[in-house]
């Protein structure tokens, strides 16, 4: 199983990152099958169609979006504020909804 995984904080230092790479050396050590390949979403865009020309978008938009169509589930990892998450985990949403 194809697991990507997104964290909702850019911070290099982030709790919520640490637990992604937690989870996935625990996965990695005593889940066979399961693969979990974490993403760094610090380098995208906001969503922007003004930056789609011929139907296709940035490179690195365009590898995001294959990335997460290949996947057979998502992790998401946010971190709280004021009883939400951070507006990264949409932004993630909707680069996978490109058409």
């Amino acid at each position: 199983m194809k697991v990507v995984a997104f964290c909702g904080s850019l911070r290099k230092a982030s709790f919520n990152r640490g637990l992604i790479h937690s989870t996935m050396l625990l996965v990695k050590d005593s889940v066979k099958g399961m693969e979990i390949e974490y993403i760094d979403i610090a380098s995208l865009s906001m969503l922007n169609t003004d930056l789609e020309v011929n139907e296709t978008y940035p490179p690195i938009v365009e590898v995001f979006h294959q990335k997460i169509l290949k996947a057979d589930c998502y992790l998401f990892e946010s971190p709280e504020y004021n009883y939400s998450g951070t507006l990264l985990i949409p932004l993630c949403l909707y680069y996978y909804f490109l058409q």
